[in-house]
């Protein structure tokens, strides 16, 4: 069998289109689960109705997919394994795929069963250091060293470490400066289930919402 003018056997072509399958099944919970990071505030505020957040919130995720430059995908592909990256179509590169995608979804639905706030990219790059630690393990002739790309490993958990934090005093200073400037206590006050919030704060609820979505992948 021929494909990309390249001779493949069937049960090479069965795999790729699981690992496909597989990878567009992750993307799908990925998708209902990250979703309420995003329109969490919008929903409880009543600025959208859920349907319409969530069906917003996919519009602007596939755009922002669209003209993204793949920096984050480019950093989690610099933490694969590099026996997965060379010997791609090889046994041990099916198995260390399908691996750490299945355990990804797990994971992922799992938590999302649970209603437990989790992060999918997290769970992914968690799989990927599972896989090539367990190959480093297994393999002989392999060290702990080799299965993974620590100088990577270790600037990703940087950022997972620093931008909680980064967040964290972001938001409480801009909510500082709001009381601070803004002197109307009920923008401070839980939402209304009846009233939505006046027209310009529903604007800017509307527009994080969008934008963080639209810039996830950048």
């Amino acid at each position: 069998m021929e494909l990309f003018g390249e001779s493949i056997t069937v049960g090479t072509v069965f795999f790729l289109v699981l690992a496909v399958g597989l990878a567009l099944f992750f993307e799908a919970i990925n998708g209902f689960h990250d979703t309420a990071n995003a329109v969490a505030t919008v929903i409880y505020t009543h600025s959208l109705k859920p349907s319409y957040a969530v069906v917003w919130s996919g519009v602007w995720n596939l755009i922002g997919v669209m003209l993204s430059a793949g920096t984050v995908a480019f950093g989690i592909v610099a933490l694969l394994p590099v026996e997965l990256v060379i010997n791609v179509g090889s046994g041990p590169s099916y198995a260390m795929v399908f691996s750490l995608l299945i355990s990804a979804i797990i994971w992922n639905f799992g938590t999302w069963f649970l209603g437990l706030p989790n992060s999918s990219t997290h769970a992914l790059v968690g799989a990927i250091m599972g896989v090539g630690l367990a190959h480093s393990v297994i393999s002989s002739g392999h060290s702990l060293s080799q299965g993974i790309n620590w100088e990577q490993v270790k600037q990703v958990f940087i950022s997972l470490l620093i931008s909680p934090i980064i967040g964290f005093c972001a938001a409480g200073l801009l909510l500082l400066l709001a009381k601070a400037l803004l002197k109307k206590p009920q923008l401070y006050q839980p939402a209304d289930q009846n009233i939505g919030p006046p027209p310009w704060i529903r604007g800017l609820l509307i527009l994080t919402c969008t934008s963080v979505k639209a810039l996830l992948l950048r």
